[in-house]
C-alpha cells in the first residue's frame, strides 16, 4: 500500500512523541518517590539529602548523554534512538525490581542519562525528517507529551505503588522501540555524510516529490556537497576551534544557551519537582499542599492544549512569550509571601496557591515546549555534533543547580526572595531573547543556516548556486 508523504512524517514522528510520553514520565517520577518515601508508604528509608539526590539525578547522570550528539553524527539518528529508549526502559525495569536506595538512585542514572539523550535524538529527528509546516508543531508535541507522561505518572502514583508505576511505564518505551525498526535515516545526515542517492531515496519516501520537496532537497545536497568540497586537511583541535569560530555555530549557541538559561532560571523545575513542599510552607495546610499537588497537575493538560493552538497560529517567538505570565506569576507569588512575612495577609492564607497554579498553566502554554525545541532548529544540521554537545551539558547543569540546591535556598532566603530572583532573572533573558534570536517557523533548515552566514532570511542561498546532478529519485524504497 503506498502511503501518502504525511502518513509517513507521521509514522516517523509516531516513535519520538511515544518515547517522550515514557520520559516525561521519568521527569515526574522523583514527586512520585519524594511523596511515598516521605509518607512511608514503602520499605525504603530515606533523608533530605538522599531525597534532592533522586530528585537532581536526571542533571548529574545526564551529562555522559554529552557524547550522544557525536554518536548521533557517527550511527545516525535511528541508531541512537533505539539505543536510547532501550536506556529509558532499563530505568524502568530497575525501579520496578528495587527493594534498596541504591537500585533507586541507579535506575534515576539510567533516567537521567536516557531522558536526556532522547531529548536531544527526538528533537533531531523531527526537526530533520518532518516538513516544515510540521515541524514546529510536532517538536512542541513533544514536550507536550513530555507533560502528558508526567501527567500520567503524576495520577498513577496517587493510586499506585511507585513499582507498579515504573512496569506501566515501559508500555511506550516498548511501542516505540517496534516503530522505529521500520523507520528510514534522516536524509539530512545521510547528505552530510557524502551519501547523497541513500538520501534522496530517503528524502522522497518521507516528503514526497513535488516542486517544494525538490527545491529543499536540491538546496540540501547543493550546500553538503560544498560543505565536502571545502573540507581541509587540518588536525581535528584544529577543525573544533575552526567551527567553533564559526559565525553560523557560536551565534546558535549563544541563543542555546540564554534560551535554556531563561526556563530553567524560572524555577521551572524545582517547583514541579518541589510543589507539594512548596505549597505547604505557603500555606502551612499539607491537606491543601496536596490538593494544590493534584490540582497544579492538572493543569499540565491545559497548558498543553494552549500550546497547540498557540503553536498553530502564532510565531515561535511570540508563542515563547507566554514566559511573560510565568514572570507576573512569580512576582505576584513573592508579593504574597511577603505579606504573608509580614502579618498583613494570613499565614494560613491560600491566596500563593492561584498565582502558583496560574505560573504553571504558563510554563505549559509554549514555555516549556518552545525552550527545548527551539535550540535545536536554530543549530545546523552541520554543527549538530558539537552543539548536541553543548544543549546536552547546558540542560543539565541548569538542572542540577536549580534543583539539587532549592530546598537549602528556600530554607536559608525565604520564598519571598528566591521567587523574587527567578521573576527578575527571567524577564532580563526574555528581553534577550525577543531582540536577537530569529524567528525559525515555518523556515527550511537551510534557510536557517544560511541566515547566520548572510544575516538575513531574504538572502538565503538558492539551489542554483552550486549544481546538483543527482536526479530526483522517484522510488518508494529506502535502502
Amino acid at each position: 500500500m503506498n502511503f501518502s508523504p504525511f502518513v509517513k512524517q507521521m509514522f516517523v514522528a509516531t516513535a519520538p512523541q511515544l518515547a517522550a510520553v515514557s520520559m516525561g514520565g521519568s521527569l515526574g517520577y522523583p514527586c512520585v518517590l519524594i511523596q511515598q518515601f516521605q509518607s512511608n508508604d514503602t520499605s525504603i528509608k530515606t533523608d533530605l539529602d538522599t531525597l534532592t539526590w533522586i530528585a537532581s539525578m536526571h542533571g548529574v547522570a545526564g551529562i555522559g548523554a554529552t557524547l550522544m550528539p557525536t554518536l548521533m553524527q557517527w550511527k545516525g539518528r535511528k541508531c541512537t534512538f533505539i539505543g536510547s529508549t532501550l536506556l529509558l526502559l532499563m530505568g524502568w525495569l530497575l525501579a520496578f525490581v528495587a527493594q534498596d536506595t541504591f537500585t533507586v538512585l541507579l535506575s534515576a542514572i539510567f533516567h537521567g542519562l536516557s531522558s536526556n539523550c532522547i531529548t536531544i535524538v527526538n528533537l533531531v529527528t523531527i526537526s530533520e525528517m518532518l516538513a516544515p509546516r510540521y515541524r514546529s508543531a510536532s517538536m512542541v508535541l513533544l514536550n507536550i507529551n513530555q507533560t502528558i507522561g508526567q501527567f500520567i505518572v503524576a495520577a498513577l502514583g496517587s493510586i499506585f505503588n511507585w513499582q507498579i508505576v515504573a512496569l506501566i511505564m515501559c508500555g511506550p518505551a516498548i511501542v516505540a522501540l517496534l516503530l522505529s525498526s521500520l523507520w528510514p535515516e534522516s536524509p539530512s545526515w545521510l547528505a552530510c555524510k557524502g551519501k547523497y542517492e541513500d538520501s534522496e531515496k530517503a528524502f522522497v519516501w518521507l516528503r514526497g516529490s513535488d516542486d517544494d520537496a525538490n527545491k529543499e532537497l536540491k538546496a540540501m545536497l547543493a550546500a553538503q556537497k560544498e560543505s565536502r568540497i571545502k573540507v581541509s586537511k587540518k588536525t581535528k583541535l584544529q577543525e573544533t576551534w575552526s567551527e567553533m569560530r564559526r559565525r553560523d555555530f557560536y551565534l546558535p549557541s549563544l541563543y542555546m544557551f540564554v534560551i535554556l538559561l531563561n526556563f530553567y532560571i524560572s524555577g521551572a523545575l524545582p517547583l514541579f519537582i518541589y510543589s507539594k513542599d512548596i505549597l505547604e510552607m505557603a500555606t502551612g495546610a499539607p491537606e491543601i499542599a496536596t490538593f494544590g499537588y493534584l490540582a497544579m497537575v492538572s493543569t499540565l493538560f491545559i497548558g498543553s492544549l494552549i500550546s497547540l493552538i498557540l503553536i498553530r497560529y502564532f510565531k515561535t517567538k511570540t508563542v515563547l512569550s507566554c514566559c511573560v505570565g510565568c514572570i507576573l506569576s512569580l512576582f505576584i507569588c513573592s508579593l504574597v509571601s511577603y505579606l504573608q512575612s509580614s502579618g498583613i495577609v494570613s499565614a494560613d492564607s491560600y491566596l500563593f496557591l492561584y498565582p502558583f497554579l496560574g505560573y504553571m498553566v504558563f510554563s505549559n502554554s509554549g514555555f516549556n515546549p518552545i525552550t527545548f525545541a527551539l535550540p535545536i532548529d536554530l543549530m545546523p544540521v552541520k554543527h549538530r555534533g558539537m552543539g548536541g554537545a553543548l544543549f546536552n551539558v547546558l540542560t543539565c547543569l541548569l538542572y542540577v543547580v536549580t534543583v539539587k540546591p532549592f530546598l537549602y535556598v528556600v530554607g536559608s532566603l525565604g520564598l519571598t526572595v528566591t521567587f523574587f530572583l527567578f521573576a527578575s532573572s527571567c524577564l532580563f533573558c526574555t528581553i534577550i531573547i525577543w531582540i536577537y534570536v530569529p524567528e525559525t517557523k515555518n523556515r527550511t533548515l537551510q534557510e536557517i543556516e544560511d541566515y547566520y552566514n548572510y544575516g538575513s532570511f531574504d538572502k538565503f542561498r538558492h539551489s542554483d548556486d552550486v549544481e546538483v546532478k543527482l536526479p530526483i529519485v522517484k522510488g518508494d524504497v529506502v535502502d
